[in-house]
């Protein structure tokens, strides 16, 4: 808006307000506390409070109380602001007359500030506010500046503050409320204690589904059909209908809103599928389907389909002869459409609308030849409970994309649907339906929320089930909220909106009750089983048994403490360890102590469990070091004994959940006293270690008090003696610095030059071998020991080079407990040892996914280790053995050649195709890198024909010929590339992601060859095509292509046969199926023949769900996917074949004209493209000897991708 238009825009409100003065009451309200529409109020009133001494006024003043609407009131005054300086902060308050905190006031109010003397100079606001205990009062903490009160903001008007005097009014209307939830903001909401109803708990993106939940649950009679299914020997995470019983239950008791989490699993579903919103037609589908199988053969045996199945007719009858084709349909839900349809019962009526059959698209009636005809649908019943889907998502074939449909869509409280059911339907009681629920969605197409609006009974009360909130409606709001469309011009507070603006909250899905069965549908309740009742309380009891589990955690403390008996039997890094790497048999003192415990008290709990007496042992703090390690760093002693047990931890560790202690023993000849006091200054206790390098063992043997002027040496005839070695064995000495530093230590310096404090760790070892293994190396191995376990890879058939079973002994599983530092042939050395095999290098080694499946094989290396072998850390976590050693899983192959030998060669994948099509097998044959083609033939014939043998027939059933033939030919892009003739360099040959290799199964046949091979007396002129897949064009190929023989004189109808065969197709894709012909290298449509099928016109389909007596009828969908309306299907297939017409219409008059069946089923295929290469003699042709090519387009692929998209596309992301 420019400079002048606001200028225009305040001078008008200024003209608007002109002669209004704040003393007029009744005016002043109306103006600028105007009702909004559909509310009532339980009356209106107004305050004046006249100030005189603003100047005295202190920060906050109250105003005289006074009553409006039976309620009182008062002003809230903050003349210098209330948390906002230089400003007048105002505030009405209620003052409640009740004591108790459960009460509320909904009220719209307006606070003025005028001039004392001229009441037409003033500045007001208006707000709204639903008065509680926990906010009893409401305003503006901004309501004006301190300089605007006091200066007008025109020289020729008046200040609103003249001479300390103005005037401050209130101008209240009290609004009834008779839901209870007007302006709420649900903080400390409950719902049950409201409505009676409680909510489910949204998991992430399960809004669509609690919806359904709670209209499913309020469908009386489908619950109480759940009720009775048996489920006493279920599992509520592997079945649906215990889970929903479950969640039924819930729903009935529970004072909190209901989780799900129970019920998703049963589906199969994992914690990220929970946050993928589905759509709620599909998933009522794959409730209900669920359900009706786990009903059979029980006393609710058809439960489901007595509730919500009804039937539909689809026909085609003729105008002039008695003649009709039809096809009855059950069905669970009608899916409606939106665009078009004002109302309802417009949508019903476009869903049975008739299609005139004339003119070309006449039918063809059996009997009567080509006829006018009548195409429609009729309902032959309706079910009690009527489930309607609107069609607010659709498919924009002009977008090429999903959209959402926001238009206005009127539903009725009631409907009659009498006039939509065939002559034939049972009239006995009317056909009346009243809204029972509305699912509701709000968002667009990449974002959205599901909500319900249901009338639980029979009463016309309406609630909103939104998640785990349930809140009273209005009729108006469910009438007229969500029908879509654009919001009106005025909002329900009289604030304008934006013209033209759509309504993207809407209703999704109807559910309506037929009125002659309500009570039985909406009727009692059957009484809960016994076993749910039973599993309920014990997982009460469950949830208090952890209750109090969580409750004894947050007020105990975990104590664990290491003695010298567990330092001694140590074999790792510093005195001990904590967690889980401790072996067993090594174990740790570990018990969970109260945090109010007093240290001293504990000292003689720990001496009564160990077997010792207060006085022989003193308790150490443990701290972690910065260089990861954990080190005694102070006796507990003196004042710290009554401290407790948490002021220790807080204190003395802050970084640890729990205590870590060390007891240290009183030493032979110590002082009586000495364990009291606190060791001297500059003393300092170090424990030591001693390495036995001939058992490579570690154990530790006690601990020492050293001075910081000693030298190192001076220890060292106490290290002997605390080993048991003689006087004059040589030692050497390392300082235990962090698992990766073991430093050996200068027995010439003093400890203080060597950086000794307590805590720290001397190791040892006698210096009398010098190839013995040393610390540092001990060490070494041990911070990467690991525990290896090597089980036998499965049997595969397509190894080449894998030992038959009959040379394998039985699977043995050897266990290596060894360094990942081990190289390779250490550890093939060490495995054909335990599993007896000569040769080491005849072994091969495979590492393991987290799944427990192989990976690929290890390569060996001069410098591959163990490690190579192991998964890696960022993909799986091992366990821990009783050892404390990580474990792991190696797999091993025995082989009939070493593995250099292999090694040398390379896989290359190649697919063999049998019989027909459908008979498509992947192989992994191992080639020389170098060499010819000729290797590669040859090592895939013997995989296939040992593949054969394994199966004793060929995959279609036939005996296999004996010597079968193979034909081979290189694939690029779903082309072929050119036929093996095995001269080729193997290297180009196979490259992943490039090009394919292909054998193919050469078997003679009744007619002719699909090789070319011709085992007749009489042969007949055959050439190659080329039989490709594609969609749309013929650059969008896919699938595997083949050659194929044709002959000269044989007609379409023959070769369609044969090619049929080949195929191995089923009817169904066949009829989806256009064929083209073409020239070698074409690669534009323009250039080729239809020959038949879809791809010829995009008009000449029958799209009529009902089918005459040659067709075979389409079953009804899985209720596991959702159903794209047939109309929608034929629409899809025929765009995509239209694009293919629209390209073929351009090739010359010739071959562009619409042969009619019998003439394509007389056509020569021969001669067809013996014409069509003519005309390309001139052009390059690629290396291929064919006479040109035969295209397939799969039409039902293109739907079969839509159809999908438009599925992914309504789950609505939350």
């Amino acid at each position: 808006m420019s400079p002048k238009e606001a200028d225009e825009a305040q001078t008008a409100a200024t003209r608007q307000y002109s002669g209004l003065s704040t003393l007029e009451d009744e005016d002043f309200i109306k103006t600028n506390v105007p009702l909004p529409p559909r509310m009532d109020e339980v009356g209106h009133g107004s305050f004046h409070w006249e100030i005189d001494n603003w100047t005295q006024l202190p920060d906050r003043v109250i105003s005289k109380t006074f009553t409006v609407a039976g309620h009182d009131w008062d002003i809230l005054l903050f003349p210098r602001g209330n948390q906002a300086s230089e400003t007048v902060s105002l505030y009405i308050e209620h003052k409640p007359k009740e004591s108790t905190d459960d009460w509320h006031v909904c009220a719209m109010f307006g606070l003025a500030m005028s001039n004392a003397d001229d009441a037409t100079v003033f500045k007001h606001s208006m707000s709204h506010h639903r008065f509680t205990s926990e906010e009893a009062d409401w305003g503006f903490t901004r309501f004006a500046e301190l300089r605007h009160v006091m200066t007008p903001t025109d020289a020729d008007a008046r200040a609103l503050l003249e001479g300390g005097r103005v005037r401050i009014s209130a101008y209240l209307r009290v609004i009834k409320d008779p839901l209870g939830v007007l302006w709420h903001n649900f903080h400390n909401y409950s719902s049950r204690k409201h409505t009676g109803y409680v909510g489910l708990r949204n998991q992430g993106a399960t809004c669509y589904m609690n919806s359904l939940l709670q209209s499913l649950y309020f469908t009386n009679e489908f619950r109480n059909a759940v009720y009775q299914i048996p489920t006493e020997n279920d599992d509520p995470k592997k079945s649906v209908a215990l889970a929903l019983q479950r969640v039924f239950y819930n729903l009935q008791v529970s004072d909190e809103p209901v989780d799900t989490t129970e019920l998703t699993k049963s589906f199969g579903w994992d914690s990220l599928e929970s946050f993928m919103q589905h759509d709620v037609q599909e998933f009522n589908r794959v409730l209900q389907d669920n359900l009706e199988t786990k009903m059979k053969g029980t006393v609710v045996d058809g439960a489901v389909a007595r509730l919500f199945e009804g039937k539909m007719k689809s026909y085609i009858r003729c105008v002039d002869v008695e003649y009709e084709s039809s096809r009855v349909e059950n069905y669970y839900d009608i899916s409606l459409n939106v665009k078009g349809c004002a109302t309802l019962r417009d949508s019903f009526a476009n869903y049975c609308e008739v299609e005139t059959l004339e003119g070309e698209n006449r039918y063809q009636a059996e009997g009567f030849g080509l006829q006018d005809a009548r195409k429609g649908v009729i309902f032959e019943s309706f079910p009690p409970v009527l489930q309607l889907q609107l069609k607010r998502f659709e498919y924009d074939f002009q977008r090429d994309a999903m959209v959402k449909i926001n238009d206005r869509h009127e539903f009725p409280p009631q409907i009659d649907l009498g006039e939509f059911l065939s002559e034939d339907a049972d009239r006995s009681q009317p056909w009346t339906y009243r809204l029972h629920g509305v699912l509701v969605h709000s968002g667009d197409l990449h974002g959205g929320h599901y909500f319900g609006l249901l009338r639980p009974t029979a009463d016309d009360r309406w609630f909103r089930f939104d998640d785990d909130r349930v809140v009273p409606v209005t009729r108006d709001e469910v009438f007229e909220e969500y029908y879509g469309g654009e919001f009106p011009q005025a909002t329900a507070l009289g604030t304008r909106a934006r013209p033209n603006s759509k309504r993207f909250t809407n209703a999704y899905m109807l559910v309506y009750i037929r009125e002659a069965l309500s009570a039985q549908v909406l009727g009692g309740d059957a009484p809960v089983p016994e076993h749910l009742l039973r599993r309920v309380a014990e997982d009460r009891a469950e949830e208090e048994r952890r209750r109090r589990e969580k409750e004894e955690l947050a007020n105990t403390v975990p104590v664990k403490v290491v003695g010298d008996a567990q330092f001694a039997q140590h074999q790792a890094f510093d005195l001990s360890y904590f967690d889980q790497r401790q072996p067993a048999a090594n174990a740790l003192f570990s018990e969970r102590m109260p945090r109010d415990m007093l240290l001293r008290a504990f000292v003689e709990h720990y001496a009564q469990r160990t077997g010792q007496t207060p006085g022989s042992f003193r308790l150490w703090t443990m701290v972690g070091r910065v260089n990861k390690t954990v080190r005694c760093e102070a006796p507990l002693v003196g004042a710290a004994m009554d401290l407790t047990l948490a002021q220790v931890l807080e204190n003395r560790m802050p970084r640890w959940t729990e205590m870590r202690l060390y007891c240290e023993s009183r030493a032979d000849g110590a002082p009586a006293d000495f364990l009291e006091q606190k060791p001297p200054a500059r003393t300092s206790m170090v424990h030591a270690k001693f390495f036995d390098a001939e058992r490579r063992q570690m154990r530790g043997v006690g601990s020492l008090y050293v001075t910081a002027d000693q030298h190192v040496r001076d220890i060292i005839p106490a290290l002997r003696r605390l080993a048991g070695l003689a006087d004059t064995t040589p030692v050497v000495l390392f300082e235990e610095v962090k698992p990766s530093l073991i430093e050996e230590m200068d027995v010439s310096q003093t400890f203080q030059n060597a950086e000794i404090q307590s805590g720290d760790i001397i190791c040892f070892q006698a210096a009398t071998d010098a190839a013995a293994m040393r610390v540092p190396e001990f060490f070494d191995d041990v911070q990467h020991r690991v525990s290896v376990r090597f089980v036998p890879r499965p049997a595969r058939s397509d190894d080449d080079y894998a030992a038959s079973e009959a040379s394998s002994p039985t699977p043995e599983a050897p266990v290596l407990a060894a360094s990942t530092k081990l190289a390779y042939d250490q550890v093939a050395q060490w495995l054909a040892d335990q599993v007896g095999v000569r040769d080491p290098l005849k072994l091969r080694f495979y590492t393991v996914s987290p799944t427990g499946q192989p990976r690929q094989p290890v390569r060996r290396t001069a410098t591959t280790t163990l490690a190579e072998m192991l998964p890696s850390a960022m993909f799986m976590q091992p366990a821990l053995n009783g050892d404390g050693l990580p474990e792991y899983t190696v797999m091993y192959e025995r082989l009939e050649v070493d593995i250099v030998q292999i090694e040398s060669m390379r896989p290359v994948r190649v697919a063999f195709v049998g019989r027909n099509m459908r008979e498509e097998h992947q192989l992994e044959v191992l080639v020389p890198k170098v060499g010819a083609a000729q290797a590669l033939m040859e090592a895939t014939y013997a995989k296939i024909e040992q593949h054969l043998r394994s199966q004793q027939r060929e995959p279609s059933g036939d005996a296999v010929p004996k010597p079968f033939s193979l034909r081979f030919y290189v694939v690029g892009y779903h082309r072929i590339a050119h036929v093996l003739t095995g001269e080729e360099r193997l290297a180009e040959l196979g490259s992943p992601g490039v090009s394919d290799v292909v054998a193919e199964l050469c078997v003679a046949e009744d007619g002719g060859s699909d090789s070319a091979m011709d085992t007749s007396d009489e042969p007949r002129a055959s050439r190659n095509v080329e039989v490709m897949h594609f969609y749309r064009d013929l650059a969008h190929a896919h699938s595997v292509p083949f050659l194929f023989a044709i002959y000269a004189d044989e007609p379409w109808s023959e070769t369609w046969v044969r090619l049929q065969r080949k195929l191995g197709m089923g009817e169904k894709e066949l009829k989806n199926l256009g064929v083209v012909c073409g020239p070698v290298g074409a690669l534009d449509l323009r250039r080729c023949r239809v020959v038949q099928g879809t791809v010829a016109t995009g008009t000449e389909r029958n799209d009529s769900p009902a089918m005459d007596q040659n067709t075979t009828p389409t079953a009804t969908p899985p209720p596991s996917a959702p159903a794209v309306p047939q109309q929608q299907q034929s629409a899809a297939m025929e765009a995509d074949s239209a694009d293919v017409s629209r390209a073929a219409s351009a090739v010359s008059s010739d071959n562009n004209s619409p042969d009619s069946a019998a003439e394509n089923g007389n056509m020569c295929l021969w001669d067809v493209l013996q014409q069509l290469d003519a005309r390309e003699e001139a052009e390059q042709k690629p290396q291929l000897d064919v006479v040109g090519f035969i295209g397939l387009h799969h039409v039902d692929r293109v739907s079969r991708h839509r159809n999908l998209h438009h599925e992914r596309a309504i789950r609505i992301l939350n």
